[in-house]
């Protein structure tokens, strides 16, 4: 069993070849050998891919974008987070609001089943502070996200404004070389802020979008530190907007 697999691909992102030799490392040790009855790796990246080919292509994969039997584990599912709302006494549809949003598709024989999967760590943190907010940045910065969002490749930027604004947009995750470094394009990009939990990916209309209050909310940090005032300027003033139809303000 091997945690974070991925580790030397997120942390030494432009050593290339240091990842090389691992993957070869692992091949070498894994791969057809007798001794070896089952290898179980857990990561954020699906491994990666040289060319057309694998170094480890003797896996099976579960990922963000393709779950398969295993979807609901990828985190809480709906069920098991009322059940903890109800425990807890939290309003389960306020839980829903900040903390649902990736909806991971099981195929069956009897056809098709869309698991709500959670983040366990926010819902944690939520239950046990009695108090619905941002717990993703305890984990991850917004620095990061704002690495891949400030590219602006093949119009990025306007991907972003129309997510913000509660859309999907399309994306092929097929080109992705499942590192965090080789970007041909923004594609390339969303289909990584997809594994990294940013975004949400829709497999059956082959769409990514922001998937919840949470989530939203590390966009809207980014932002706020980046060039792009005129998207900065636009949340501002839906906040204003919502700030003023509570208060019955018609002007």
């Amino acid at each position: 069993m091997i945690d974070e697999w991925d580790c030397l691909f997120r942390e030494f992102q432009q050593d290339c070849n240091a990842q090389k030799k691992y993957l070869d490392f692992l091949r070498v040790w894994l791969k057809d050998k007798d001794y070896v009855a089952l290898a179980y790796m857990t990561g954020i990246l699906p491994i990666k891919k040289y060319g057309s080919h694998s170094a480890l292509n003797m896996f099976t994969e579960y990922s963000m974008t393709d779950p398969g039997d295993l979807a609901e584990y990828f985190g809480f599912t709906e069920q098991e987070t009322s059940e903890l709302c109800e425990k807890y006494e939290m309003n389960f549809d306020e839980a829903k609001k900040w903390y649902d949003g990736y909806h991971l598709m099981v195929h069956r024989q009897m056809g098709n089943e869309i698991c709500s999967i959670y983040n366990p760590k926010s819902v944690v943190e939520a239950m046990m502070r009695h108090k619905f907010g941002t717990y993703w940045n305890q984990t991850e910065t917004y620095e990061a996200l704002k690495i891949y969002i400030q590219m602006d490749m093949d119009g990025l930027k306007d991907s972003v404004i129309r997510m913000l604004a509660g859309e999907g947009v399309p994306v092929n995750v097929g080109t992705f070389s499942n590192d965090m470094t080789t970007f041909a394009t923004k594609d390339d990009v969303l289909t990584l802020l997809g594994h990294l939990g940013y975004l949400a990916y829709d497999s059956v209309n082959e769409t990514v979008r922001i998937p919840n209050k949470e989530v939203s909310q590390e966009y809207v940090n980014a932002i706020s530190t980046m060039n792009w005032y005129g998207v900065a300027e636009s949340v501002e003033d839906s906040r204003k907007l919502l700030e003023s139809l509570w208060a019955l303000d018609e002007e």
